[in-house]
């Protein structure tokens, strides 16, 4: 096997993928998984976006209009989702082997839309993990465990997950009592920082609900896990249920897989139906359900959904634009690729976008930075882009700009509301006309 044909492994947690500084092959296929990844996510939030426009609808009162607020809210939702992650810009810095995510456009309803979902849960674990291996390396002597905290199942998932916020905040209290004044000692008082996560998954055969806390926590010395079950079953009232393990250190991948454990989503989307996962929407939606204290208090996770970019600012790169395309088998297609020279372009003197290419990259929610684009269709992320021509408008044939107008006229349903996106038909009569 040639050392080029080797791939590096990747995290199936790493949801948006890091750097790998190894080889081209390798980088490329990287980029490929993360891309697929990316469609998979999307997919599941475009479910979730179509179930909500049949939700939106009106009811009508025979004494006066009034309008339902679940529609509302259902509309409101959809709205966001179906602008989030249709169009994904990346920069494959080829001289170094690194492709980031440069610009997106994101909804931020987590707790909807797995794709919003899973891009913070990436920059939440490098953050982390990042805090994780500087404490470790300052305090040795601490040991790193995985804790779960449960309560009892239940059908009611407001008063389940308000009993279990209840009950860990009780815990966080009871330990602060002691490091403050010395009484009320418990093991989890050996917890020196911890992170930690709700999570809410649904039994369909029960019927029920069932919210626990995952927590990557560094203890001062081992927890005796049967006297910390008694002692959360004296504060919860209705569960012993404590699960408390060594966090294990990977090659290559240190602490990333047991922080990924704890910052993945609040909701499991996948074992979820778009209803459920509506339900549970509307409960914990302004609940905050992550958080840390001790030494991990105080990682500031970053509110761009993008990724670091190179220091080095001179780096030429190609700028490579994808398009979600929605059906039985989703997939983000390679739109546009361009090739940037930044000190070619600085002492060219070239100038900005022309109107055209501004407006294409408005409508798709993105700035134009540099000067011209050059459109090449395809699906290849590595290779260079190669110089095509594209039919002028005119050449269109009459029966195809026929077939558009109609099709325009007849996107009034729920899955292409016509009177919610007017930049799409401005964009469409503008193009055929």
């Amino acid at each position: 096997m040639n050392n080029s044909d080797k791939k590096k492994p990747l995290l199936s947690s790493a949801l948006v993928g890091g750097d790998n500084k190894g080889f081209a092959s390798a980088n490329a296929d990287e980029h490929r998984d993360r891309i697929t990844r990316f469609a998979t996510l999307k997919h599941r939030a475009k479910n979730q976006e179509n179930y909500l426009f049949t939700l939106a609808k009106f009811k009508e009162n025979y004494e006066k209009d009034v309008k339902n607020e679940e529609s509302i809210k259902a509309l409101k939702s959809a709205q966001k989702l179906n602008e989030c992650g249709n169009y994904l810009l990346f920069k494959n810095f080829y001289t170094i082997g690194e492709v980031k995510l440069s610009k997106l456009r994101t909804c931020g309803q987590h707790l909807l839309c797995p794709f919003c979902a899973a891009i913070r849960a990436s920059r939440a674990i490098q953050k982390y993990v990042e805090r994780i291996n500087q404490v470790l390396q300052e305090n040795r002597k601490l040991k790193p465990v995985l804790i779960t905290l449960t309560v009892k199942n239940g059908s009611d998932l407001a008063e389940r997950s308000e009993h279990l916020m209840k009950s860990f905040r009780t815990l966080l209290e009871r330990r602060r009592d002691y490091l403050k004044k010395g009484w009320g000692y418990s093991e989890f008082c050996k917890v020196q920082g911890a992170m930690y996560s709700y999570e809410n998954t649904y039994n369909e055969k029960t019927g029920e609900w069932h919210p626990h806390i995952h927590m990557f926590a560094l203890v001062d010395q081992w927890i005796d896990q049967q006297e910390f079950s008694e002692y959360w079953h004296s504060i919860t009232g209705d569960s012993m249920v404590v699960d408390v393990r060594r966090a294990k250190k990977e090659k290559g991948h240190g602490y990333s897989k047991a922080a990924a454990e704890v910052c993945k989503y609040a909701l499991k989307f996948g074992d979820l139906s778009v209803e459920k996962t509506w339900e549970a929407f509307k409960v914990l939606k302004g609940k905050r359900l992550t958080g840390s204290f001790g030494l991990l208090w105080g990682v500031k996770i970053p509110d761009t959904m993008t990724d670091d970019m190179p220091d080095d600012k001179t780096l030429p790169y190609l700028e490579m634009l994808y398009k979600f395309a929605y059906g039985k088998k989703s997939y983000y297609d390679l739109l546009i690729t361009r090739h940037v020279e930044p000190q070619a372009g600085e002492r060219a003197g070239l100038g900005g976008a022309s109107t055209t290419e501004t407006e294409r990259y408005s409508a798709c929610g993105l700035s134009v930075d540099d000067a011209r684009t050059l459109p090449v269709r395809g699906h290849a992320v590595t290779e260079r882009p190669q110089r095509v021509h594209r039919k002028a408008h005119w050449r269109i044939p009459p029966k195809i700009r026929v077939r558009i107008k109609e099709r325009i006229h007849r996107w009034d349903g729920f899955l292409y509301n016509i009177d919610l996106f007017p930049y799409v038909e401005r964009r469409l009569l503008a193009f055929i006309e």
